[in-house]
């Protein structure tokens, strides 16, 4: 099975290189507009080709329907270049594969939020529709059960973990990621803990669609 992580991270690559060749060629004049109407119709034909696993079909569709409606607005150059720099720099194997994300990564974020004066509340269950009060203090809730299920013995995750966060989500984010964590929105605010939005850590940061992009 493809990961959606790997495929993403070339189709990026491979975009913005053959942006670079076409720019060095003097096929493609070096500006914004036609730099962006090179990636636009790009996008529409590697779409035709099939050229990239399926797994990353939803996504090109929705840049193909950016591109269409705000045209030389689309932006995909500074979104290829975000996506592939905040890729870029997980931490990974020899072979290119993307490293464990593990216990340690998680608690050192714990850490991080603490010293920024978040609640970090992850000694209950959340089985049902539950209330966090923090008194206006940022907050993040983990469900002690579900963490037990998804990291394993030897202190890595092997299941999708929730986040429940009530906060400055792009502080979460960029802190996630100064460990090693890509996070991936399930909600940004309804979800079984009241007021708070769902992120998701996933085994390997392998997550099926884009993830959250840090400020990097």
């Amino acid at each position: 099975m493809a990961n959606f992580y790997q495929e993403i991270y070339k189709l990026v690559s491979d975009g913005l290189n053959e942006l670079a060749e076409s720019v060095q060629s003097g096929k493609t004049p070096g500006n914004p507009v036609s730099e962006t109407n090179f990636l636009n119709l790009w996008v529409t034909k590697v779409i035709k080709q099939q050229r990239y696993h399926h797994c990353v079909a939803k996504t090109l569709l929705g840049w193909q329907q950016q591109a269409r409606s705000m045209g030389k607005n689309a932006q995909l150059k500074q979104q290829f270049e975000h996506i592939r720099q905040t890729l870029a720099g997980i931490p990974r194997e020899e072979n290119d594969e993307a490293k464990p994300t593990t216990a340690a990564q998680i608690q050192s974020l714990y850490e991080k939020l603490e010293q920024a004066d978040w609640v970090v509340a992850t000694e209950y269950e959340v089985n049902r529709k539950v209330t966090h009060h923090t008194d206006g203090q940022a907050s993040l809730v983990v469900c002690a059960k579900q963490y037990k299920e998804s990291v394993s013995e030897q202190g890595e995750v092997v299941k999708p973990l929730s986040f429940y966060i009530r906060g400055d989500v792009r502080e979460f984010v960029d802190a996630a990621y100064e460990q090693g964590l890509l996070m991936y929105k399930v909600t940004d605010y309804k979800s079984i803990v009241k007021y708070h939005g769902e992120y998701m850590v996933y085994p390997a940061n392998a997550g099926m669609c884009l993830p959250e992009l840090p400020t990097v």
